[in-house]
This record gives C-alpha cells, sequence and structure tokens, in this order.
C-alpha cells in the first residue's frame, strides 16, 4: 500500500521495509484459486470464498502461490487451513474496503454458505503509522497514531458497513466471519527497539490496535450472520519480540516485515473455526 519514500542510506532501507508492510494496494489479480488438495476434508456444501487484506491473503506464511502477483497470496493463509474447500481465494495484499468492493466481489458464486474476511487496517493507515514510527521522531509517530485513531473513530464504520452490507447482498445465506487484527507487540518482554519503534510507541501501537479492533467487532454485530473472531488473546506470547513470535518483526524478504508467520495464520485459523 505504501509507496517507499526517497530517501538515502539507512532512512531509505527501514522506508522500503515500511513500503513493504502491507504492499502495493492496487493492481489486484483476479485469478481464482483452487484448493490444496485435501483441503475441503469435512466442507459444509455450498462455496466457499476468502476475501480481505494482507493478513488474510498469507503475506508472511511463504508458500506463495504462483501467478498472484502483487497480491502475495500463500497457500499457508488460514482460509486453507479451516477444513473447507476454498472455492474463491480473493484475498490480496494491500486491499482496503474500497478493493473488496470493486474486485473483490465480482464473479461471487452464488451458492456461497461461508465467507471469511479481513479488512480495515489499511483503510486506517496503519502501514504508514508503522512508516512514521520507523523512519521519524516519537512524537511525529504519535502524532500519527492520533491521527488514525481518530479516522478508526470517524469514518471506518461507514466502510465497514458499506462492505458487510455489499457481502450480504451478494451471499445471502452464508455465514459471515470476520477476522480482526492482532496487537504486534510482546508486552513482557516489550521490545528494546522493534527498528526504531521506542516501546511508549510500541504501547501506543498495540492500544491503536485494539481501537480497531474494536471498532470491528461493534460493527460485524450490527449485521445478521455475521461472526466476530477476536484473535488478540490468542496471539498473546506470540507478538514480536517474543520467546516464540508469530507476527514478524524486520525481516527478510521485507514484505514479511509485521504480518503473520505461517504459525500465526494457524492461530487465525483455530480462532475461526471456533466460530463457524
Amino acid at each position: 500500500m505504501l509507496r517507499p519514500t526517497l530517501l538515502h542510506g539507512r532512512r531509505l532501507a527501514l522506508a522500503l521495509v515500511a513500503a513493504a508492510l502491507v504492499l502495493a494496494g492496487s493492481g489486484l489479480a483476479a485469478a481464482m484459486l483452487l484448493a490444496p488438495s485435501g483441503a475441503g476434508a469435512g466442507a459444509a456444501p455450498g462455496a466457499y470464498v476468502a476475501l480481505g487484506d494482507s493478513y488474510s491473503s498469507g503475506v508472511g506464511a511463504g508458500s506463495y502461490v504462483a501467478g498472484s502477483g502483487a497480491c502475495v497470496r500463500s497457500r499457508r493463509a488460514y482460509a486453507y487451513r479451516l477444513r473447507r474447500a476454498v472455492t474463491s481465494f480473493r484475498a490480496c495484499g494491500g486491499a482496503r474496503t474500497a478493493d473488496v468492493l470493486t474486485r473483490q466481489l465480482d464473479r461471487f458464486p452464488g451458492a456461497t454458505r461461508l465467507v471469511t474476511i479481513t479488512i480495515g487496517g489499511n483503510d486506517a493507515g496503519f502501514s504508514e503509522v508503522l512508516e512514521i514510527c520507523l523512519l521519524a521522531s516519537a512524537a511525529a509517530c504519535s502524532a500519527r497514531i492520533t491521527e488514525a485513531e481518530r479516522f478508526v473513530r470517524l469514518e471506518l464504520t461507514r466502510r465497514l458497513r458499506r462492505v458487510y452490507a455489499a457481502i450480504r447482498h451478494r451471499a445471502p445465506k452464508a455465514t459471515v466471519v470476520v477476522a480482526g487484527y492482532p496487537r504486534l507487540f510482546a508486552r513482557r518482554p516489550w521490545c528494546g527497539r522493534a527498528g526504531t519503534i521506542e516501546k511508549r510507541e510500541q504501547r501506543r501501537l498495540n492500544e491503536g490496535a485494539n481501537l480497531l479492533v474494536r471498532t470491528i467487532a461493534a460493527e460485524v454485530g450490527r449485521h445478521r450472520g455475521f461472526r466476530f473472531a477476536d484473535v488478540r488473546e490468542a496471539f498473546n506470547g506470540g507478538g514480536i519480540c517474543s520467546s516464540s513470535p508469530r507476527i514478524h518483526g524486520l525481516t527478510s524478504p521485507r514484505f514479511a516485515s509485521f504480518h503473520p508467520t505461517a504459525r500465526g495464520q494457524e492461530t487465525y485459523a483455530r480462532v475461526i473455526r471456533r466460530r463457524l
């Protein structure tokens, strides 16, 4: 979603990392991908459609699907771990709510009985927040977090409502599971530094994630047949700088930074399975 900032030296390297946090948002691939062999064991009748952003597409989990392009879709994404056959895997790195509406809901299977989605983080600009927190001062980081939180409070609900209504229109009989986001940073111990993000800003980023999740959950509760999968507690003990992280810190390849690992995607799947 981010565009690399024209900086030099170490700042350029950090900018490239930040630019890859959620990936470029446009140019979503339209290909429909079949589930791996055996993924449909125990599947309920009817189609399953997987929508959303990089947390849904599996950025950071490896085993990427050839031809998925900028969407960076992984066969280790939570959609493939639910023991349901994936009819259409439309999730794409960098997606915002508008991308779901305009690009991910076309050619929607008429017999859809299950939809999963993680969306909203890119609308709130949390990848840009991380870029600022990596590159700029603590004061600038704090100010950008405040700006993102204001957007979540004032604007995000309206955007989510449009997406959820469009999904219900396309799939009137489907169960829709909306998965939230984890807190990025382990609380005990806090990272000494995460790139250049200070401990106080790590706490604020976690608080921002809490606000984002509460906002998504509240809107999900207003839609019949929608269920919310809150992954925050399941990721406790697995944040960045924990002894067994399930979220990448700064890593190689760069685009995997600040995304769930393959084990993190399994954590997502475990929580979502409880909501089915």
